[in-house]
């Protein structure tokens, strides 16, 4: 049996959990996917899952295992892929997002990328907080904001520049904020990924100097629809991309506050793992991103 396809038949079985679901995935009969795990299980001589009438489960050294063979076979595609015309590109392209860059900047766009390579399928996922690539199955990953350490390649994408702030509802009962000092007597939402104990703070520029700024909070959210949506209904103050409250900004649902004080922009960046070689689909999706936010941004939608 050829090495690689065993490796592919065993990830599948691993990530559905199952090996019937496995064979369904694959379009192969459900012997062939158990003989390939059985092959491999007897060239390393150890055990790679625990089986049951029930479930399917990663051993110990199968969860090793697993991460070597979703290494090994994303090698492998990249070299193959660098070889294929344009019209050839296919495959799985997984991507995560924060869900608003998702629905304001990448999906209004993506037609035109899915019209230039109709065999990928792209698989979007969103969560506002690092996670391991390699370990979640993910391509690569957008982040807004200062990037903690890692072992991830990064590329930048832009800055955002960044609005504070509030609904109408919630101006109308505390009234709106003329300067930094009043602050205090407001509250901000506290967008937390990781729900931790950090402190409720915003961040301005005053006459170029970089302030911090605790703020009073009731309320602290880990998504940033959650984020939206707590401003929307008159929860407190935020700090969000323009681009990201566009909408939210041009029906009155919310509206800026402290025009004349500057807030940091914020970097956007895509990461990935280091690899020697890059699926073609992957490399063509970032150029492509790229490129989004280079005309976004000339049309000053950024």
């Amino acid at each position: 049996m050829d090495k690689f396809e065993a490796m592919q038949r065993f990830v599948a079985v691993a990530q559905s959990g199952s090996f019937t679901r496995a064979a369904e995935l694959l379009d192969l009969p459900k012997s062939s996917i158990s003989n390939a795990v059985q092959f491999l299980e007897k060239k390393l001589a150890t055990r790679l899952l625990h089986r049951s009438t029930r479930s399917v489960t990663l051993t110990q050294d199968g969860e090793v295992y697993l991460q070597q063979c979703r290494s090994i076979l994303r090698e492998l595609d990249a070299v193959e892929s660098q070889f294929r015309q344009a019209d050839e590109i296919r495959g799985v392209l997984r991507v995560d997002m924060p869900s608003r860059f998702a629905s304001t900047i990448v999906l209004p766009h993506l037609a035109e990328w899915l019209e230039r390579y109709p065999q990928v399928k792209i698989k979007i996922s969103s969560a506002d907080y690092q996670i391991d690539p390699v370990k979640e199955g993910v391509d690569c990953l957008i982040r807004v904001g200062e990037l903690q350490d890692s072992q991830l390649i990064a590329k930048p994408l832009c800055n955002y520049q960044i609005y504070s702030c509030a609904s109408p509802s919630y101006l109308q009962r505390y009234g709106e904020p003329k300067q930094l000092n009043e602050l205090a007597k407001h509250y901000l939402v506290d967008y937390a990924p990781k729900m931790g104990n950090s402190a409720a703070e915003f961040e301005y520029l005053d006459k170029g100097q970089r302030q911090v700024l605790e703020m009073p909070s009731r309320l602290a959210v880990n998504g940033t629809d959650a984020y939206m949506a707590a401003c929307e209904a008159g929860l407190g103050i935020i700090q969000v991309p323009a681009m990201g409250a566009a909408l939210q900004l041009k029906s009155g649902a919310i509206q800026r506050i402290l025009p004349d004080i500057e807030v940091p922009s914020m970097p956007v960046s895509i990461l990935y793992s280091s690899r020697r070689q890059l699926p073609q689909r992957l490399s063509l999706f970032m150029e492509w991103l790229q490129e989004l936010m280079k005309r976004l941004a000339a049309s000053s939608l950024i």
